[in-house]
């Protein structure tokens, strides 16, 4: 049973834009290809960024709790999870639009941002050496001043909006697979710093995938627009 709990875990996500579409409608006039294409180009990164995570020995699993199916050594369930986690924060990042439609806080954004961005470099700085730790929020910080001070596209507090949503079903899914030992992150390369075992750089990493997939998904948008 336990071999197939990653997998369960990895596709649980996915009940939730179901949910949402049944309610609100979230998929309409093209935007579940936008969706699918923002999580695949999200998923594609970050996948790339896992296999170097365990490439430094920075993230193992345990091969006895998954399928045995792998790609790189990266289970097959690590890349559905990566795909299930980012459609699922964009479809939660679209439902919360159309159920909670104000956008009063967005000038707020750049300034939430720039804090983020503040946080980043202190991790970066009393982080070395612990790889994990500098490369989550070394791609954190890439990926806010790209959006921030190079995209041209504004939606950053709905975004993290979502992810705050988002922060349960994560905790949830991630906290199920370190207590069960699936996914294990090397206790030296992280702050050490946990929630519910899942160390805070699995949440950042997060963060930064779902602003990429929310980037992406405005960007398809914008394009079909045009």
């Amino acid at each position: 049973m336990m071999k197939f709990v990653f997998l369960i875990l990895a596709l649980a996500p996915l009940l939730l834009p179901l949910i949402f579409q049944i309610d609100k409608q979230i998929f309409k006039d093209g935007n579940l290809r936008a969706a699918f294409g923002a999580s695949l180009v999200a998923t594609i990164l970050f996948s790339a960024i896992t296999v170097v995570l365990y490439l430094l020995g920075l993230v193992s699993y345990e091969a006895q709790n998954t399928l045995s199916i792998s790609f790189k050594d990266i289970p097959v369930e690590q890349y559905l999870l990566h795909f299930s986690l980012s459609f699922t924060g964009i479809s939660l990042y679209q439902y919360l639009n159309l159920r909670f439609p104000k956008n009063d806080l967005q000038k707020y954004s750049l300034a939430f941002s720039n804090l983020l961005l503040g946080l980043c470099v202190a991790f970066l700085f009393f982080g070395y050496p612990k790889w994990y730790t500098m490369l989550t929020f070394a791609t954190l910080l890439l990926v806010l001043l790209l959006i921030e001070y190079v995209g041209k596209l504004r939606f950053m507090y709905r975004a993290y909006r979502a992810f705050v949503f988002m922060l349960l079903p994560l905790l949830i899914v991630y906290g199920v697979l370190a207590w069960n030992n699936v996914v294990v992150a090397t206790a030296n390369g992280v702050s050490g710093l946990y929630i519910v075992k899942v160390p805070v750089e699995t949440l950042f990493m997060f963060l930064s995938a779902l602003l990429v997939s929310i980037y992406m998904f405005e960007f398809f948008k914008s394009k079909r627009a045009a």
